[in-house]
């Protein structure tokens, strides 16, 4: 199975650009017309925008659970330094539990897999910019793969 938001992310990297850029050219118009309260508000608004954003922590995730292995590669959609994918690989057998945490309308997956030192936990990988249909698919597959788990032990 593989399940991937890329023309999601897409167009919330449109949405988000285009928003901020009409965000600056009303603070220039401001500036232009020498209205300097508003250009600190609309700096001020624009560092809010910016700054919900990045906490929102919208990632591209592509799930993938083919060849015995599961695979998951994520990047933030929106980031001003960073934007490198990062990666969990692992074999279904390893996988000992996961969990789909929501707070404040947003999801994060996290993995806890089987090594040979112990327990090992990934860190977390924001489902935010994925659908609710989504999200259940990947819910439900990580679901099979640790019962099929717990049934082999």
């Amino acid at each position: 199975m593989e399940i991937s938001n890329q023309k999601r992310s897409k167009k919330i990297k449109r949405a988000f650009n285009f928003s901020g850029i009409a965000v600056v050219l009303i603070g220039l118009i401001f500036l232009w017309l020498k209205m300097d309260v508003a250009v600190l508000i609309t700096a001020g608004v624009f560092a809010a925008y910016v700054g919900i954003s990045m906490y929102a922590n919208l990632c591209y995730v592509y799930f993938s659970t083919n060849n015995g292995k599961v695979l998951i590669r994520y990047y933030q959609v929106i980031s001003i330094m960073k934007k490198e994918y990062e990666s969990i690989e692992f074999a279904h057998q390893a996988l000992v539990n996961f969990r789909i945490e929501r707070t404040m309308g947003f999801s994060d997956l996290h993995i806890a897999i089987k090594t040979k030192r112990g327990i090992a936990e990934y860190p977390s990988v924001s489902l935010a910019a994925l659908s609710k249909d989504e999200i259940e698919k990947i819910n439900s597959a990580l679901s099979e793969i640790r019962n099929n788990n717990r049934k082999g032990i």
